[in-house]
């Protein structure tokens, strides 16, 4: 039986119990949380990166996936030297149980982790966990001091409380969508951003729940739904709306009100990026780096306003003139003038960047398959010993320590040889 439909982003958990635990346990971690131990009924993207910021800034969390085939994420790809890429991505350092939370068996295993644990996560559809008798009720009826967040795509009351979610629809939904792209083709941002900003108003909820519990000595509930927190990242765009300002003109690469802005192809056909945002950036713009002093006197490209007026006359007058040299030179003369600048990258070249490498964001977990790169959360550490996990690898292990017999395992989470 399926926990869920819809998961508010996700389906529930499902029937059987999977695989166990042969494998490493994530070593504890530094960090801030470090004696914090979260339980995350999760699947997908959204809750699932907030449990990694959580388990990089050295949270313990233990993973529940649908015995099995676990997390749908698993079945996504298998890139990660054959494994799934977004698994890889947001599942480090999370210990692993595969358990069936429609049964009796696995509900009183949640039961006995949450009345253990310091925060509970989960993303199904609303309603879900309250079927199962896993709800922010129950478990904070055994655990007062328990932190419990629900993160869905509407939140768990409203109008849209039941519509399914993924993050293209919140995109669509959030107002997102219409601001990206071309002047005639909106365009999706190509990352889950709705996901990711969803997850991370989570994690940071989560964070101030554990500190007002520390002056309270209570727990919370929160409900944090993935439109709520895209809408809290719409920036300035409502400010204008709501003054007259209309909808933000589309502008491709380009900035919606400051102009030049954006990357520039250069001679050589690479990108480069600069910004003029005050007339000063706007002197040295025209007279040190691109030549062209007239432009100054100009009344068209006078002030902010009119240069984004006559936008469409002063692009062209850009782009020709960064097509006139390579971008090496245009990257000496934006330094030169001092002028706020960028290379535009490939993913390639972002995992050589000297910055991130200098800075240790780039690390190493080990897995079922061997060694594989991750990028960390900014607020983990370099140093920490990271490990993916197999499916239900930490099942033995967890149910040992609530105190089930090793012959009882099997009835809750196969204690068979852990697979990835």
């Amino acid at each position: 039986m399926a926990a869920a439909e819809g998961a508010g982003r996700d389906d529930g958990l499902a029937d059987a119990a999977g695989p166990a635990a042969t494998s490493d346990r994530p070593a504890p971690a530094g960090g801030s949380l470090a004696g914090v131990r979260v339980l995350a009924l999760e699947q997908a993207v959204s809750m699932p990166f907030c449990s990694f910021a959580l388990a990089e800034m050295g949270a313990e969390v233990i993973k529940v996936e649908r015995p099995g085939t676990g997390d749908l994420v698993r079945g996504w790809d298998a890139a990660a030297a054959g494994l799934s890429t977004g698994f890889v991505w947001l599942n480090a350092n999370k210990r692993d149980v595969s358990i069936d939370l429609a049964s009796e068996q696995g509900r009183e295993v949640v039961l006995r982790l949450a009345s253990r644990c310091d925060v509970v996560l989960e993303n199904f559809a609303p309603g879900a966990v309250q079927r199962l008798g896993l709800g922010p009720d129950e478990l904070r009826r055994i655990n007062p001091r328990l932190v419990y967040c629900s993160l869905s795509g509407y939140g768990q009351d409203g109008p849209y409380r039941d519509v399914k979610a993924y993050d293209l629809l919140i995109q669509g939904e959030s107002g997102i969508l219409l601001t990206n792209g071309e002047p005639d083709k909106p365009a999706k941002v190509g990352l889950p951003v709705t996901d990711l900003i969803g997850g991370l108003t989570a994690a940071l909820g989560v964070v101030a729940a554990l500190w007002r519990r520390e002056q309270t000595g209570e727990g919370e509930y929160l409900d944090v739904a993935m439109l709520d927190s895209a809408a809290s990242w719409l920036g300035y765009f409502p400010q204008h709306s709501w003054h007259g300002g209309g909808e933000p003109p589309r502008t491709g690469m380009r900035h919606q009100y400051l102009c030049p802005y954006g990357p520039y192809l250069a001679g050589d056909d690479r990108w480069v990026s600069v910004v003029v945002a005050t007339a000063s950036d706007w002197e040295r713009f025209c007279t040190l780096v691109v030549g062209r002093a007239e432009w100054l006197a100009d009344p068209r490209f006078a002030d902010v306003g009119s240069r984004r007026a006559n936008r469409s006359e002063l692009e062209p007058l850009v782009e020709a003139a960064f097509r006139e040299e390579r971008a090496g030179t245009w990257l000496e003369r934006l330094a030169a003038a001092n002028l706020a600048h960028g290379e535009v990258r490939t993913i390639a070249s972002v995992l050589a960047h000297p910055q991130l490498l200098a800075r240790r964001m780039l690390v190493e977990a080990s897995s079922p398959v061997g060694a594989l790169p991750l990028v960390r959360f900014p607020l983990g550490s370099p140093d920490a010993v990271r490990h993916v996990p197999a499916l239900g690898e930490h099942t033995a292990e967890v149910l040992a320590e609530l105190g089930y017999p090793p012959e009882g395992v099997g009835s809750v989470g196969e204690a068979s040889a852990a697979s990835p």
